[in-house]
């Protein structure tokens, strides 16, 4: 079990570094578009928006008791209309070494969990134990950034960085998994 937890340490320190140089080394800098307009378009929504949350425009008010007849009217019309989904925050909090900390805790979760499966299950060489690691960021990526990206048209510019960081860096981070996670079994028979 030793060495699942130095692994998990080890990998969530790879991941989470790769993440890091990708994001202020400027390689993930043209996830988002430039709006020329952003202060009225902010002035605009601080105005007109209740609150924090998602928007997606245009749709029926999801809260009126006649609101499946008039979002299937809009349905008909929308095709070809312009659309908008926009996540609206009232205010914009100073970055914080809680962010930081929460993405070290969701890299060590993801690497953990992989170390363990690794370790526990019956896989005797390094390809398999990196493939069984792998697959946990393929699943990722089908089930998260290109399902939102199919559903909801999500442009490329910002599901490149997900495609990156989960195949490149857990990549890089399950290499260091299948050559480091193993039972002592599964060191000796390597050895030989």
């Amino acid at each position: 079990m030793k060495r699942v937890i130095i692994g998990a340490l080890v990998g969530t320190l790879i991941y989470f570094g790769f993440q890091m140089a990708m994001w202020m080394g400027g390689i993930h800098s043209n996830f988002y578009t430039y709006a020329a307009e952003q202060d009225t378009i902010l002035s605009v929504l601080s105005q007109k928006l209740p609150g924090g949350g998602l928007y997606m425009m245009p749709m029926a008010d999801n809260q009126s008791p006649d609101f499946e007849v008039r979002q299937k009217e809009l349905e008909k019309t929308m095709p070809g209309k312009p659309w908008a989904m926009v996540f609206f925050h009232p205010k914009m909090s100073d970055f914080s070494a809680s962010y930081l900390l929460m993405g070290l805790l969701y890299a060590l979760l993801s690497a953990f969990i992989s170390a363990f499966i690794m370790y526990m299950g019956t896989f005797a060489c390094f390809w398999s134990r990196f493939t069984v690691s792998m697959l946990f960021a393929l699943f990722a990526l089908f089930q998260g950034a290109l399902c939102d990206m199919n559903w909801w048209d999500f442009p490329w510019s910002f599901t490149q960085p997900r495609v990156i960081d989960l195949t490149i860096g857990w990549g890089i981070t399950s290499a260091w998994l299948a050559w480091f996670v193993k039972k002592k079994v599964d060191v000796k028979s390597e050895e030989k």
